[in-house]
């Protein structure tokens, strides 16, 4: 009886031992089981920072012309296949497809400011714009880094295979080369794709990519390298965009962020930051399942996405997508003819007469306007038919389409100008200007940038040839 009673206390004690080391095994397994399924920052920096890249807007015409002047804008973006196809925003790759144009242009203060911006038709008829420098397109180039320091990176160069043209500001680029045009062999690292639709207020998130954090040339913003930073899921917006909506966040999100990747608490890609909001400065992320309609132009890529669990948004008003083709867009010099057009030269001098014939008239330059000679015209000591100018700035003169003393009589001349190229006179430029038709001349001032011979020919709007003057321009002595 003594025997059992010890030997029952023994095994009463390893039981409880036994229970308790249960218990602790439990709970360390919980513990473990909850900090693999939050956020984890450190396991998405280890696994999947080769996979969110920086993406460089560069035009190969101007980059050719003068190294450093191709670049055009940057964002970010990320792998969703092993052989190259990311994501990123629409507004980021926008000037890829619709173009870009540099331009100045008057504010409301009647202040000259200068503009780089994706080309839309609507700036091209914009009445303020003063001067356009250039319009072309872009090619999205891929900075991928592969290690820790700044020059631990390599570029591709990738095309837009599909862009939204709706409501979701999504786009889907291709990788189709290295730096110097050679074929890619190597394999990308591809991110999970989450639900945006199951995210939840409160929830933590994990913004990845490269905002700008540094103001400079391109051999800088290369240097740039990835940021994270971390917030929650403040909620939803549908004011910004009513379709889809935008998820909330408090992580920081600034230029260059755009297209970058966002973790929800899986560590999974569940969105795209997009932009901040005006008044809050909280942070705005498109969806992830949006990107469902963009990738619905190109239906083997739809079918690859579906099988890494990319699923359609429950909200889908807007569906609207097209391929990465180039949109037509005019030249710098078409929208500067259409600028010059609309400008109304003022006519302060009006020269009284019955004659309405063009046998008197003349077509000549002068380095001053009417307004700087106390509203006369400038005398035969100040009109050449030669200037010189700063070859950096470009030059200005007056030009004059004088019939005095008799009438001009009719309300437009038109004036074509041509360039002196290889002995020949070429069309450069075709003008119309609005005319007083009881004045007996008009003027305007003409913007030069090249050292040649210039002639402009003049035309009443009936199409009755009035005149032709012809003046060369030199560069300025260094």
């Amino acid at each position: 009886m003594m025997l059992s009673l010890i030997w029952l206390n023994r095994n009463v004690k390893l039981l409880k031992y036994v229970l308790l080391l249960n218990v602790s095994c439990l709970i360390l397994i919980f513990s473990f089981s909850c900090q693999n399924s939050g956020l984890n920052t450190k396991k998405i920096v280890s696994k999947y920072s080769d996979g969110v890249v920086k993406i460089i807007l560069l035009d190969s015409v101007q980059e050719k012309n003068k190294k450093g002047a191709g670049y055009k804008g940057r964002g970010s973006g990320f792998f969703i296949t092993e052989d190259g196809y990311l994501f990123t925003n629409r507004h980021v790759v926008e000037m890829c497809v619709s173009g870009y144009i540099d331009y100045d242009y008057k504010d409301k203060f009647g202040k000259t400011k200068s503009n780089l911006t994706t080309y839309s038709k609507d700036i091209v008829n914009d009445k303020t714009i003063t001067k356009v420098y250039r319009t072309g397109y872009t090619t999205p180039i891929i900075q991928v880094y592969n290690g820790k320091d700044e020059n631990d990176y390599k570029l591709y160069k990738a095309e837009v295979v599909a862009i939204g043209m709706g409501a979701y500001d999504g786009a889907i680029l291709k990788v189709k080369s290295d730096i110097d045009g050679n074929p890619v062999k190597e394999k990308f690292k591809a991110l999970p794709i989450g639900n945006s639709d199951k995210t939840f207020q409160g929830e933590q998130l994990c913004v990845y990519g490269f905002p700008q954090q540094f103001q400079g040339d391109k051999d800088l913003m290369l240097r740039d390298m990835s940021t994270l930073s971390i917030g929650i899921m403040s909620g939803m917006d549908y004011v910004f965009n009513e379709d889809y909506g935008y998820i909330k966040t408090d992580a920081e999100i600034h230029g260059g962020n755009s297209g970058g990747p966002v973790f929800g608490e899986n560590n999974e890609v569940i969105g795209i930051a997009t932009a901040v909001g005006t008044k809050t400065n909280i942070g705005l992320i498109g969806g992830i399942n949006g990107m469902f309609y963009v990738a619905v132009s190109n239906p083997e890529l739809q079918e690859r996405l579906l099988d890494k669990g990319l699923v359609a948004p429950k909200r889908s008003f807007s569906i609207n997508t097209t391929t990465g083709k180039k949109l037509p867009i005019k030249t710098a010099y078409q929208i500067n003819s259409l600028v010059n057009s609309r400008k109304k030269p003022v006519n302060k001098l009006n020269f009284n007469s019955k004659k309405s014939s063009y046998s008197k008239e003349k077509v000549w330059f002068s380095n001053i306007s009417p307004k700087e000679n106390n509203n006369y015209l400038p005398p035969k000591s100040k009109r050449y038919n030669s200037f010189t100018f700063d070859k950096n700035k470009g030059g200005k003169i007056w030009v004059y389409i004088d019939n005095s003393p008799s009438n001009l009589n009719t309300s437009q001349i038109k004036v074509n100008i041509y360039k002196k190229r290889n002995n020949k006179y070429i069309e450069h430029k075709k003008l119309v200007y609005n005319s007083n038709g009881a004045s007996s001349n008009i003027y305007f001032p003409y913007t030069f940038y090249e050292a040649t011979w210039y002639k402009f020919n003049a035309f009443s709007k009936e199409g009755k040839y009035i005149g032709t003057g012809y003046f060369s321009t030199s560069y300025e002595p260094k």
